[in-house]
């Protein structure tokens, strides 16, 4: 079957969403300044509104981007609902820029991306723009895979009211209600959504409890505009993040395999803990680690932003204030936990005895709130056009444990912390963009320069109760140049050559075996591209090379540091090449089909890999050096493609059908390039069938049916592992634990406009 999928994609028409040229929205400066026009020399993919809603059954925005280029997407509990991510190029959220309306999503710190905190918020997204690779300059860390543009402040339309009502396999559930009052007679507009998502999830006990709320006031008037945005996120879901042993998911496996394989796993309690070990016999796939009944996330997110436009005779000015904040927990019931954990002694009893370990709930919390401004200037000239910007921002975040329950400590109050340290961080940047259109406009010069300094503060006692004390400061300066060439009415070619610059997150530093900026290094990528896209009336193609060359990336290596936490390094030389094909076609008047392909090496070119020997007469600290291995979770192919058939359509009744295919080749979970340590490839066929009612006296009806992994491909998406010896390397054990996607499943969509 994966044969015949990629033969029958290299010989169909197939396309992007390349023809989709750009983002028909009011855009406000600071998306302006973070996106791509048309004739920009980067990698980029535009989505609408349409797009987005086309395939929108509730789950996180990934999955509404997952047959766009060289886009990976998972999910904790198997279905979309909840934790998701996404990788592009093989990059992870943390390395992907995101904004939102110009303002960084990207947490200051971990420089990741928790799309649950804003549940539903395709439904608010007028138009996103992805780059990949360097792309223009942007706010907030570094794009080190890419970035996401997210553009909420959309087209004045029609006054309405918009309802949805949805249902789907894993009893999952959601209520939407969005409203636009549309172009007032005194400039004014106000639109919002609020929602309401949740799901038992595919995995056991996976369940998510999501909701939303999104306004928009704008005021306008001739030469401007203002508008101020909130966006209110709250998530509660129950944590499936240790995955699932890969043992238990392969379709040969007995339950005898299992238990053997248990009697040899610390975290099955070498087949001691035996209710653990039935339910992962029992439910397999499905398992989850997890069994204390309140193992739960639970977080609250909370946006707002004043957006200011201004014509200024020959410019255009734009400022943005802003201001994020979060506050929220995850519970955890520990079984058997030192007392040193905690800062404590064990109690003794009237007897002088005292219990060598206790039983424990405890709450891990983050309280952090983000402060930011940014100003824009736009100047177009005759042949030139300039922009020049900046930014500024604040960050503050409060770390800390809270212990809820102690079985052998009834001295210890409820809510009494047993750590607690502050991160703190200023990022300040400014950049300049000139484009210059030369020999009648066939030739456009791009140029970009950004400087950057980003000072990271961390103080206090961290959850290993070790001191923490960080203190680093850095300047970057990230040039872009490009051109872009009009070769005839109908294509164009375009290089470009971009550096960037990555300040370490905030695990980073904490993990690795020596504090501070002198023990880990920032990373450092040279980004070169060249593409050629041609567009006929009926059928376009886009072609595109990129070569990505990193200097210094921090890796996973299998080395620990002195509590027992993975440490990144950073390795001298690596790399991502790669074509990324796009292409469409209009069939006839009701077919069309879009895909894309992306074929890649992803290669360190030299590192050491660390394995510890836990057998007393050997030695304890095992390096075994590796030469050209793939990067981990970087497939080296990757394909989609989209038919789209107009089954019936008129003044008032519109029947639409797609059925889209996703390939995704063999990712490794680690930097070996070892077989056993890795994901086979797979395909998934979703289809979605829609039907619309226009209704003469306004509004209308849309039903969408969403038939997800039609073929019911078992397969799993992302998945972690450790390796270890207990006397020599001829006695290595390596455990491998994935997170299975959900088989056949489904959703239904009620749409009702008024």
């Amino acid at each position: 079957m994966r044969k015949f999928f990629i033969v029958g994609l290299f010989l169909s028409p197939l396309v992007f969403q390349s023809q989709i040229d750009s983002i028909n929205v009011l855009k406000p400066a600071a998306v302006s300044a973070v996106t791509s026009d048309d004739r920009s020399p980067f990698a980029h993919t535009n989505l609408d509104s349409e797009a987005l809603n086309t395939r929108d059954s509730g789950q996180d925005l990934p999955f509404l981007l997952r047959l766009t280029p060289s886009v990976v997407i998972t999910s904790d509990a198997g279905n979309g609902i909840g934790y998701t991510g996404m990788r592009l190029r093989g990059s992870d959220a943390s390395r992907i820029n995101v904004t939102i309306n110009g303002v960084p999503l990207n947490d200051a710190e971990s420089q990741n991306v928790y799309w649950v905190d804003l549940p539903d918020l395709g439904a608010s997204v007028s138009g996103l723009q992805i780059q990949r690779g360097v792309g223009t300059s942007t706010v907030g860390p570094g794009a080190f895979g890419g970035s996401v543009a997210l553009n909420t402040l959309g087209d004045i339309v029609q006054p309405h009211v918009k309802a949805v009502l949805g249902m789907g396999s894993f009893n999952s559930y959601r209520q939407s209600v969005s409203w636009n009052t549309g172009m007032l007679g005194n400039g004014m507009s106000f639109d919002g959504r609020a929602s309401h998502i949740s799901s038992d999830g595919y995995i056991d006990r996976a369940s998510s409890e999501l909701s939303s709320l999104y306004t928009s006031l704008v005021k306008r008037w001739t030469s401007g505009k203002v508008s101020l945005t909130t966006m209110l996120g709250h998530e509660r879901t129950y944590q499936a993040w240790y995955g699932v042993p890969q043992i238990a998911t392969e379709e040969n496996t007995t339950d005898t395999d299992i238990q053997d394989w248990a009697s040899g796993s610390y975290e099955y309690g070498y087949g001691t803990d035996t209710q653990r070990i039935s339910d992962l016999i029992e439910n397999r796939r499905t398992h989850n680690y997890y069994n204390y009944e309140n193992e739960v996330d639970d977080y609250t997110q909370n946006h707002f932003q004043l957006h200011f436009e201004q014509n200024i005779g020959i410019a255009d000015l734009g400022v943005a204030l802003y201001t994020t904040s979060g506050s929220g927990f995850y519970e955890q019931f520990r079984a058997a936990d030192s007392f040193s954990n905690y800062g404590l002694v064990a109690p003794i009893s009237p007897d002088s005895s005292a219990p060598e370990t206790t039983n424990v709930i405890r709450q891990r919390w983050l309280d952090n709130r983000l402060w930011g401004s940014i100003v824009n200037l736009t100047i177009p000239l005759e042949d030139m056009t300039i922009v020049a910007g900046g930014a500024y921002s604040m960050y503050k975040g409060d770390h800390f444990g809270e212990i809820v329950w102690m079985e052998h400590a009834a001295d210890i109050l409820p809510g009494t912390n047993y750590y607690d340290n502050i991160g703190n961080k200023t990022d300040v940047s400014g950049f300049v963009r000139v484009k210059c259109d030369l020999m009648d406009d066939i030739i456009r010069l791009q140029a970009e320069a950004q400087v950057r300094s980003v000072l990271y503060t961390a103080s206090g006692l961290d959850n290993d109760l070790r001191e923490v004390f960080i203190n680093d400061d850095k300047l970057f300066f990230n040039p872009k140049i490009g051109v872009d060439y009009i070769l005839s009415p109908s294509s164009r070619g375009y290089a470009s050559v971009a550096i960037a610059n990555r300040e370490p997150t905030r695990s980073d530093y904490l993990d690795s075996p020596f504090w501070g900026a002198a023990s880990i290094r920032h990373e450092r990528l040279m980004d070169f591209e060249f593409g050629y896209r041609y567009v006929a009336k009926k059928w376009a193609t886009e072609i595109g090379f990129y070569h990505m060359d990193y200097k210094d990336q921090l890796i996973a290596t299998g080395m620990l540091n002195d509590v027992g936490n993975s440490v990144r390094v950073n390795v001298p030389s690596s790399f991502r090449q790669g074509i990324e094909f796009q292409a469409g076609v209009e069939l006839q008047p009701r077919f069309r089909w879009d895909g894309n392909v992306t074929v890649s090496r992803n290669k360190i070119n030299v590192f050491s890999e660390i394995l510890y020997d836990y057998n007393p007469d050997f030695d304890y600290v095992n390096p075994v050096n590796h030469v050209n291995t793939d990067i981990s979770f970087s497939p080296g192919f990757i394909a989609a493609s989209v038919f789209g058939y107009d089954v019936w359509s008129n003044d008032e009744i519109q029947i639409e059908c797609e059925l889209s295919t996703k390939y995704v080749g063999k990712q490794y979970l680690d930097n070996t390039s070892n077989d056993s340590r890795s994901l086979p490839g797979y395909v998934l066929n979703n289809v979605v069938l829609s039907f619309s009612q226009s209704f003469k006296s306004g509004g209308d009806l849309k039903l969408s049916v969403f038939a997800n992994n039609i073929l019911d491909n078992m397969y799993s998406a992302n998945g972690w592992t450790y390796s270890y010896l207990n006397g020599g390397m001829n006695a290595m054990t390596t455990e491998n634990y994935v997170y299975p996607q959900a088989g056949r499943h489904g959703f239904v969509n009620l749409t009702m406009t008024f």
